[in-house]
């Protein structure tokens, strides 16, 4: 809809400037129209060649006029929104983060900030991390003068759960780096793990030893820490305790 309307506006601001560009023009003084005067000679006719006072005056008004309105709708051109999450605040400025990269915003003592709760709130209020829209003129530099700053809430997403498999070692599967593990209370079923150079490895008779996966034997009892994830998907370890 912003991309649509600056077509708009710029299509309105050529047509504008082209109308400003025709008032602007020198006006060709007329040929003088030959006349015969009474006694038959051939003169010039004793009217007026210029515009009367009056008709300066009415094309003056309407080249302000477009002036004014070429000037608003270059404005409105002019005006931007940056979009993107606050990753560094100073005392005048804020930089976004954003599709396109980097975009700097000044903060003004005229500057409007509005929080996520919808009420006005001041610069010191605004954080890393926050989700802006920012509104205002973007100077040569590419920095943002803001007249409208909107804190927008982002949705937080619900943390997969955490899961605690206890059970014995069914296999292990060095070239995958993975193990099968059949939990201790339904040993019909067993569970595939990832196991991945995060995942913690910690053996119960030596917590200081620096477990490998090649140290993991079958009919070993572990107990696996990992996050819930859509059936059909096979599980990363967090955390994998080797008991004695």
């Amino acid at each position: 809809m912003i991309i649509k309307n600056l077509k708009l506006l710029t299509i309105s601001a050529l047509i504008l400037s082209s109308l400003l560009f025709s008032f602007l023009l020198p006006v060709k003084a007329a040929s003088p129209t030959p006349s015969t005067n009474p006694t038959g000679a051939t003169g010039t006719s004793s009217g007026s060649l210029t515009p009367t006072t009056a008709e300066d005056t009415k094309v003056r008004e309407i080249r302000d006029a477009i002036k004014e309105k070429v000037n608003e709708i270059k404005e409105k051109i002019e005006r931007r929104a940056y979009v993107g999450i606050i990753s560094q605040i100073t005392d005048s400025t804020i930089t976004l983060d954003n599709f396109r990269g980097k975009r700097r915003v000044r903060i003004t003592e005229t500057t409007t900030i509005i929080g996520s709760a919808r009420k006005e709130i001041k610069a010191k209020d605004l954080s890393v991390e926050d989700k802006v829209i920012a509104l205002g003129i973007v100077s040569d530099n590419e920095i943002l003068e803001a007249k409208r700053i909107i804190v927008v809430l982002i949705p937080k997403t619900v943390p997969a759960k955490r899961v605690v498999i206890f059970g014995s070692i069914t296999a292990v599967d060095s070239k995958n780096s993975s193990i099968t593990v059949a939990p201790t209370k339904n040993q019909d079923q067993t569970i595939e793990f990832k196991l991945e150079k995060e995942t913690d490895l910690v053996s119960q008779a030596d917590p200081k030893a620096n477990l490998k996966l090649k140290d993991l034997k079958e009919s070993q009892k572990v107990i696996v820490v990992h996050l819930e994830v859509a059936s059909g998907k096979i599980a990363i370890a967090k955390s994998l305790f080797l008991l004695p």
